[in-house]
């Protein structure tokens, strides 16, 4: 016979649950490395603003009426392969926490020469792609001028290309598609002022989700002109691989770049 525990030694039990759990996370807590953690009366703090990014391209892309085809664009081409190229990057922090976001947004005409023996002998590649990052850190080690922080969260792509093939048997061959994906991603992130008006920054982050790998490189290094401003000066990788029904977004993408952040 089955016998039901009273109200009175339920009570109990979820008590001792509650004390067992609570001592984990006291216990996960003292291991890990000193943080300096906010106070009640802490704010949250804003920084963040506009960059140009001088992206040069190699990789594959694809679709089901042209296969796929190889391309490349480097930092000497970009000037005229590039139509634009721009990014938004921000972060809000209040003591050990943060939220992040990246925007990113490039608009590419890039022409390449096919190998001897291929069907055609230039290739079209007209791409719109755009890139949001939302997520999150906790800083896990230093304090406010030298931190740490582990960071995650979700990439968001869309790509929209449009191929087409010059010269050879395979002339005015072309097509045209579109994909949009989200991808999971996790990294760290570092900040080590080097001096009052000097800074040095960056993160590593890859993940993958409906593509089959997603990563992301950045070093910057920042000088405050005036109080709160900061011009930026940097260089910034990142690759993907998605491939769905035909569709091939193999990319690497990866240049120096230049803005200003702003601190509120």
């Amino acid at each position: 016979m089955m016998h039901r525990p009273s109200p009175r030694s339920s009570s109990r039990l979820r008590h001792t649950r509650l004390a067992l759990l609570l001592s984990a996370f006291s216990a996960a807590g003292s291991s890990l490395p000193s943080v300096a953690m906010a106070a009640d009366d802490d704010h949250w703090q804003f920084n963040g603003g506009p960059y140009l990014w001088g992206a040069g391209i190699r990789g594959h892309v694809g679709h089901r009426s042209t296969g796929t085809q190889f391309i490349k664009s480097d930092f000497s081409d970009i000037a005229r392969s590039v139509d634009l190229s721009v990014m938004l990057m921000g972060e809000a922090r209040r003591g050990p926490y943060s939220v992040l976001a990246d925007l990113m947004y490039i608009d590419t005409d890039t022409r390449n020469r096919l190998p001897a023996g291929a069907p055609a002998s230039k290739l079209e590649v007209e791409s719109k792609t755009a890139s949001g990052f939302l997520g999150g850190g906790y800083q896990v080690l230093g304090d406010d001028q030298h931190r740490l922080d582990i960071a995650g969260g979700v990439r968001v792509w869309y790509s929209s290309t449009s191929i087409t093939l010059h010269g050879g048997p395979a002339a005015g061959l072309s097509g045209s598609d579109k994909a949009t994906w989200a991808d999971a991603m996790a990294g760290l992130r570092g900040h080590y002022a080097v001096s009052e008006r000097f800074w040095l920054s960056s993160w590593a982050m890859a993940g993958a989700g409906q593509s089959r790998e997603d990563w992301d490189l950045t070093a910057l290094a920042g000088w405050e002109f005036l109080p709160g401003f900061s011009a930026v000066a940097g260089y910034r990788a990142m690759g993907v691989n998605y491939r769905h029904d035909g569709f091939v977004y193999d990319i690497v993408q990866k240049g120096p770049l230049l803005g200003i952040s702003g601190l509120f």
